[in-house]
């Protein structure tokens, strides 16, 4: 493995510096095992999201590595690397602002992370074994030091010494300390503070931090007495707040690094907090520094692209066996969702975490084909990775489903067979979904018109007459009554000719070629992930189940039928079975569902 070094900018030796410009590091290019390449700037913020062992991260350890040396890499193939600056520029920044440790001439330089033999500033120049010096550049924050890592720090003579640990940063600069104190507060309603009369250590603690009297400083006996009523050590409270404030500590604290990888950052965190964390990170941490983060939270997410969706780049990783690919969403497109509410509410955020999302047209649908799909008779003993999702009826399914398709997460969409009344909505979903119009537009308008030829659509002076007979005698101040309404709204069901499809689905259609032309289009629709229910709608897979709609419908279905077993719930177990199937990835295989069961509850 060869790691490229580029953009190389040294100052010349023979050129006086007063005031040393770090150095740096960062990434340039990274290309994963799938074939795709990822360029990147100095200052960005990079989420990786996924779902479980796809290799999230595995990549943040690989990047690690090759900022050090060249490496044994799995998820990474290569990357190149941006470079400023060279041993004499590194020497004479630590000499200024290191602390240096033994003789002149056999010293080292120690500081946040790093302890540098003098002799070893030479493999900053090297392009393939910089591993002495990487720690100076970048910083892994692993999710089993984020318990730890907030310890307290050992003592220093403090503006006499470099800083250690980010807690003497803490120490030597109070608007630094008040500031992630107020963020702390955010989270937990306490303040978060050094405590300088630590002894051997400078530990931080939780509480309220006392006021000063006339005289005192923070070593005074009063002082330090009142701080120990009032707070406790950091070491004593909970993982959620050690968590928190070790990220706090690492991520806008210790702000030198040029690289850092931060591994789920939402471990130990509430959603609020994982939230809060997302969003100070984003709108908090320093410029001119790369930030690699890998997460499983829909709630670090949101908080990241709260705190700036302009800076926040996010890559989806998917594992196909021994291959990692990798697929970015637009920063125009992360902005474009964090500005749209109902797409962002969705849990369009949520499906790539997932293997697969199956897109719905409500609530209710989601519950109902979820529950269908967690049953052992079509899910076998193995629950599926799928995420349901709704977007409130057709018309936002399309843009839902190429947001998460642009992310390379696999995509299946469930609508009414009312669906093909829409030229427009359908058109778009199957485009979007990946589908050739030409391929379906003429068997899709010849059998739109079949159904529409069957029986003409009442008019509007038929539909204004039957409802005009219905609130005959209507009249009075109690409740409308609600055999009138719901006379009416039988009405309005035999408006289109597509009524009747909806509820019966395929058995509505003319008999003969208006058949064959409706299965082709199912056919058609599922190559692509569009699942058209062929009985019509969701209410039409059970309609023993007297009344109700929507939630009413769900909910009796769920309460008086056993969804394993129930005879009149074969086609729904079907149905979904076929969706596993597509939705499975490699490996994987479902059983076959019968048309029929001879148990009924």
């Amino acid at each position: 493995m060869t790691v490229e070094i580029a953009s190389i900018k040294s100052t010349p030796e023979n050129e006086a510096v007063k005031e040393p410009k770090r150095p740096t590091l960062s990434f340039k290019e990274v290309t994963f095992s799938g074939g795709a390449t990822l360029t990147f700037s100095e200052d960005e913020i990079v989420v990786f999201v996924g779902p479980n062992n796809a290799g999230k991260s595995a990549t943040l350890k690989e990047m690690e590595s090759l900022v050090s040396r060249n490496a044994t890499l799995t998820v990474v193939k290569s990357a190149s690397l941006y470079r400023t600056g060279g041993k004499a520029d590194l020497e004479s920044y630590l000499e200024k602002n290191a602390q240096k440790i033994n003789e002149p001439n056999n010293h080292s330089y120690a500081g946040l992370g790093f302890n540098i033999h003098h002799t070893q500033l030479q493999y900053f120049d090297s392009p393939t074994d910089r591993h002495t010096v990487a720690p100076f550049f970048c910083m892994r924050l692993a999710t089993e030091n984020r318990i730890i890592a907030s310890n307290p720090a050992n003592a220093i003579a403090l503006h006499h010494q470099p800083a250690t640990h980010p807690i003497h940063l803490l120490l030597t600069d109070e608007k630094l300390a008040d500031r992630i104190s107020k963020y702390f507060r955010s989270a937990f309603g306490k303040d978060l503070f050094p405590f300088r009369a630590g002894g051997g250590s400078f530990p931080l603690y939780v509480g309220a931090k006392p006021d000063k009297d006339p005289g005192e400083d923070e070593l005074s006996k009063g002082f330090v007495e009142r701080l120990k009523l009032q707070a406790d050590p950091l070491e004593s409270q909970g993982d959620g707040m050690r968590s928190f404030a070790t990220v706090l500590l690492y991520v806008l604290v210790a702000d030198t690094y040029s690289i850092q990888f931060l591994d789920e950052p939402e471990a130990f965190l509430h959603p609020p907090q994982a939230r809060l964390l997302g969003e100070l990170i984003a709108r908090e941490r320093k410029t001119r520094s790369q930030l690699f983060i890998a997460t499983h939270s829909t709630d670090i997410l949101d908080g990241l692209i709260s705190g700036g969706a302009s800076k926040v780049r996010i890559v989806r990783i998917q594992r196909d066996g021994a291959v990692n690919r990798v697929k970015e969403l637009s920063r125009e497109k992360t902005t474009a969702i964090a500005n749209d509410t109902l797409a962002r509410y969705s849990g369009v955020f949520g499906g790539i975490f997932y293997q697969h999302v199956v897109i719905c047209e409500s609530d209710s649908d989601c519950l109902f084909y979820s529950s269908v799909l967690n049953t052992k008779a079509v899910s076998g003993d193995r629950r599926a990775d799928i995420l349901f999702i709704h977007t409130s009826g057709k018309h936002r399914m399309a843009k839902l489903a190429e947001t998460l398709r642009q992310l390379d997460v696999p995509v299946s969409v469930i609508a009414d067979v009312d669906l093909f009344n829409e030229e427009s909505t359908f058109r778009t979903l199957f485009e979007r979904l990946g589908g050739d119009w030409a391929r379906v537009q003429l068997i899709w308008q010849a059998m739109k018109t079949a159904v529409e030829n069957r029986k003409p659509p009442l008019n509007a002076e038929q539909v204004s007459g039957m409802i005009r007979r219905e609130l005959d005698g209507v009249s009075g101040t109690s409740p409308f009554p609600k055999e009138s309404q719901q006379a009416i709204q039988r009405i309005f069901k035999t408006v289109s000719p597509w009524d009747d499809v909806k509820r019966a689905g395929r058995a509505a259609l003319p008999q003969g070629q208006a058949v064959q032309q409706f299965d082709e289009l199912l056919r058609a629709c599922s190559d692509v992930g569009l699942w058209v229910v062929p009985v019509g709608e969701l209410e039409s897979f059970c309609r023993s189940i007297d009344g109700g709609h929507g939630p009413g419908f769900v909910e009796k279905v769920l309460e008086e039928r056993n969804l394993e077993t129930d005879t009149e719930l074969a086609e729904a177990r079907k149905f979904v079975a076929e969706i596993l199937e597509r939705a499975r990835p490699s490996g994987y295989t479902v059983k076959p569902i019968p048309s029929s069961n001879s148990d009924t509850t």
